[in-house]
């Protein structure tokens, strides 16, 4: 009886190490882009690719622009491209616009004093359901592959009590 169960355990591990456990991703295709904001290109923004109605593949790819405001994007490693198919897009670049409390943690805010950030992308493209920003990835790449941004820096206070809190 143990010999058979060493045998099923065996049969099992070699099993799982031929067929790995990361098999079956989707072969990926190089992508790459630009982003502008009102026009000039815009350095150090945090691209997102989020897909839209690719059976079973729900992973996010990601990518950083350069000083030339252009990326490259990567999904399982930096700059290794993307499935096929569409996906909304995020843009996101901010920047601290204040002293971070004292004993601040990113992971809890609660206890935190406010930390304000300038966001110099509008905050709505930093959210896949209000960016209005997509693109389609096909076998030529990414098109449109500029991403044109339009709007002015705003502000955001995060984290706890604000100044005109009690």
């Amino acid at each position: 009886m143990r010999c058979v169960f060493a045998l099923c355990c065996f049969l099992t591990i070699t099993l799982v190490s031929i067929s790995g456990c990361g098999g079956g991703r989707p072969s990926l295709v190089p992508a790459v882009g630009t982003v502008t904001l009102n026009g000039e290109p815009l350095e150090g923004a945090r691209v997102g690719l989020m897909p839209v109605g690719i059976e079973g593949y729900e992973r996010p790819s990601t990518a950083t622009t350069d000083a030339q405001g252009n990326f490259t994007i990567g999904t399982y490693g930096k700059n290794d491209g993307v499935p096929q198919g569409t996906y909304t897009v995020t843009v996101v670049k901010k920047e601290l616009a204040s002293k971070l409390p004292k004993d601040f943690n990113s992971e809890d805010l609660t206890d935190a004093g406010p930390v304000k950030y300038k966001w110099i992308t509008p905050m709505l493209y930093g959210d896949p359901e209000s960016s209005g920003l997509t693109v389609e990835i096909t076998s030529d790449g990414m098109s449109p592959d500029q991403i044109a941004l339009t709007g002015e820096p705003e502000m955001e206070i995060v984290g706890g009590k604000s100044a005109n809190e009690p």
